[in-house]
């Protein structure tokens, strides 16, 4: 696969000794996990194995490699390809980005985030984003900027009085293509860099923290951001014993967060539209019809696939035998008593997918992976520098995880003695249940401890949550004073976005458009017949899948009240645009119809349209355009969201 080279391999050793490479040829072994802090046992024991010569490896150095290697390996020695990608779509630059930009906060944060006591500070968690960004570098993705900006925005949203998140950034995804590494930050990564980035941000946040007895920690919580996601298959799958050693790692890696007292958030994943609809499930059976949302798994992205719970004695099994002395007696412990002497366990991670502002599924949104927990994920941007423009929008499950991490961060801010566990049911039974297209609650596809019934799907709010913490017998000196502001429910509707604020203020950037009409009929059908269904994306190299299509779209808004949609079509976009079709969904993904949008031949220069809509279906809950785009001699497709308003 286009995605491997041959120069990265890894495996895991018992007794942390990693074997010699082959003398004689230009392979290098090391430890993969490396801190200055002790290196737990079952961590030491993975090596990975670099070829430091130019171009990919002749097959002679790779079978010397893997007859002096592979076979004291207990995992299946692999090469550790560059599979794993962001998750959201994004594009050109567009005036409307300060709009979305606050639309997003107001919509994940309500009107105003819940007060502080006056003279009490809250107490503030370090968000490690592993992502596509070291440090404070700038990156050549925006991915890992707009995720981790939008969570210090929704966390910081008063700096001098109110901030709940220390952000940071640790490079997941280190690779520009398939071979080719910066070190301040690429496009895509593989297995095992998510997990010396993960395993980084433990390390680094308890060296920083736990450095004295009895001296309080600056962050006395961690919450790691992995709003990436690899696809289905030999890397990815339930059966952790059946994964490679790359996989193994970063599920490890994962693993040893949690024990430590990390909260794990994933991006639950987003379809890749085209011919990928059909993918095969991720205990290698399928392929699946995804028009059928009784999948269970498939199709999931990792590591949000990997959802599970986790025990006190597992932890203790593989941490060692310092593990309560060194981190549960003098730190915040991951684990709670359920009764005196039995310890409830915690979920390994938190998968989260993505909304909209009527709580409707994201029209990118992976079939069959929905899990209990979603958050708003449409179109949001942020910037780290108030001196340069935002980034592109974006939308996507990636999204909904930084809104769900942001809430759960405002949260802890109150009572950080409360275990991941506690805060995650916490934030599950205030939240707000979503809705289908029949408004009936929806249930979670997949789950942490797969109960019976399933668990109601929600989208937390950090008002209620806190309201829940502050009406308490004995609320935190940080609870405001006097009695809480009523908080605002989300919208409750499963057919409409209530965006109306933003009409005015998106109809004054459509000035001079060329008029055009789009017509749906006087009845509507639903059309396969669409670049999004027939054509691979154009956004991504073949062998990441995860990812949904660029939008060349940069400024798109749909009016319902006056029946039209507004395009800008960017001047920094070159490719050519061939066709353009108008999708109408419901509530619950289901098409409603398309029709052919009329471009100006060969549109491939800045542009505006504004298209009239006729015939427009009731029931319409989301609308998209998909295009079919030609660049650098490659046809394909690209699909991207755009605003409901009324």
């Amino acid at each position: 696969m286009a995605g491997c080279t041959g120069r990265r391999w890894v495996g895991r050793f018992p007794g942390g000794v990693c074997p010699a490479a082959p003398t004689d040829m230009p392979w290098k072994g090391r430890k993969l996990f490396q801190s200055e802090i002790e290196v737990p046992a079952f961590l030491a024991e993975y090596c990975v194995y670099e070829y430091s010569g130019a171009g990919a490896p002749d097959p002679a150095a790779t079978a010397a490699l893997q007859a002096a290697v592979a076979g004291s390996s207990d995992c299946t020695f692999t090469e550790d390809c560059v599979t794993v990608g962001p998750l959201t779509d994004e594009k050109e630059v567009d005036a409307t980005r300060s709009i979305l930009h606050d639309e997003f906060i107001q919509q994940v944060n309500g009107a105003a985030l819940p007060p502080v006591n006056p003279g009490e500070t809250l107490a503030i968690a370090r968000v490690a984003v592993i992502d596509t960004k070291a440090g404070a570098q700038t990156p050549e993705n925006p991915h890992a900027t707009v995720v981790g900006g939008l969570i210090r925005d929704l966390t910081c949203s008063d700096p001098g009085v109110r901030c709940a998140a220390d952000v940071t950034y640790e490079l997941g995804l280190p690779h520009l293509n398939n071979i080719k590494l910066d070190p301040s930050g690429g496009h895509f990564g593989s297995m095992s860099q998510v997990a010396t980035a993960i395993y980084r941000s433990v390390s680094d946040w308890q060296s920083q923290n736990y450095t004295a007895p009895g001296v309080p920690p600056v962050n006395p919580r961690l919450v790691i951001n992995a709003s990436i996601g690899a696809q289905p298959g030999l890397d990815c799958g339930p059966n952790a014993e059946q994964l490679s050693c790359a996989a193994q790692s970063a599920y490890d890696a994962i693993r040893h967060a949690t024990c430590q007292g990390a909260l794990v958030v994933a991006a639950a994943g987003n379809s890749p539209g085209g011919e990928l609809r059909r993918e095969p499930a991720i205990d290698g059976s399928g392929p699946y019809d995804f028009s059928d949302e009784e999948v269970g798994l498939a199709g999931g992205t990792c590591p949000a696939a990997w959802t599970r719970m986790i025990s006190r004695d597992e932890c203790e099994g593989i941490e060692g035998a310092k593990y309560d002395a060194l981190f549960i007696n003098e730190g915040y412990a991951p684990f709670s008593q359920s009764s005196p002497g039995v310890w409830a366990q915690t979920p390994l991670l938190v998968p989260v997918a993505g909304v909209d502002a009527s709580n409707a599924l994201l029209p990118n949104a992976r079939k069959g992976s929905l899990p209990r927990n979603v958050a708003f994920g449409l179109l949001g941007t942020a910037t780290e520098d108030p001196m340069l423009p935002f980034p592109p929008p974006m939308t996507g499950s990636s999204l909904g995880a930084a809104a769900w991490t942001a809430t759960a961060v405002n949260t802890w801010a109150y009572q950080p003695e409360l275990t991941a566990r506690e805060l995650i049911d916490l934030l599950h039974a205030t939240g707000s249940p979503i809705y289908d297209a029949q408004n009936a609650v929806r249930t979670a596809k997949v789950d942490w401890d797969h109960a019976v019934p399933p668990e109601k799907v929600k989208r937390p709010s950090a008002c209620a949550a806190i309201a829940k913490i502050c009406s308490s017998t004995s609320p935190p000196a940080a609870c405001p004073a006097m009695p809480m502001p009523a908080c605002a429910p989300f919208a409750s509707s499963p057919t409409q976005n209530h965006l109306s604020t933003l009409q005015a203020r998106f109809s004054a950037l459509f000035a001079n458009t060329t008029a055009t009409k789009a017509d749906f009929g006087s009845t509507p059908k639903p059309s396969t017949d669409v670049p999004g269904d027939t054509l691979r994306n154009l956004s991504t190299p073949s062998w990441i899948h995860p990812q949904p299509e660029t939008f060349p779209c940069g400024n798109c808004a749909f009016n319902l009240g006056l029946g039209n949609v507004d395009i800008y079509i960017n001047p920094s976009f070159t490719s050519t645009i061939r066709t353009a079709r108008l999708l109408l969904n419901d509530a619950n993904g289901g098409r409603l119809g398309s029709a052919l949008l009329h471009f100006p031949s060969g549109m491939s220069h800045p542009a505006k349209l504004s298209y009239t809509i006729n015939n427009l279906p009731a029931n319409t809950a989301q609308a998209e355009i998909s295009f079919e785009v030609e660049s650098n001699g490659v046809t394909g497709s690209s699909t991207g969201t755009i605003l409901l308003m009324k």
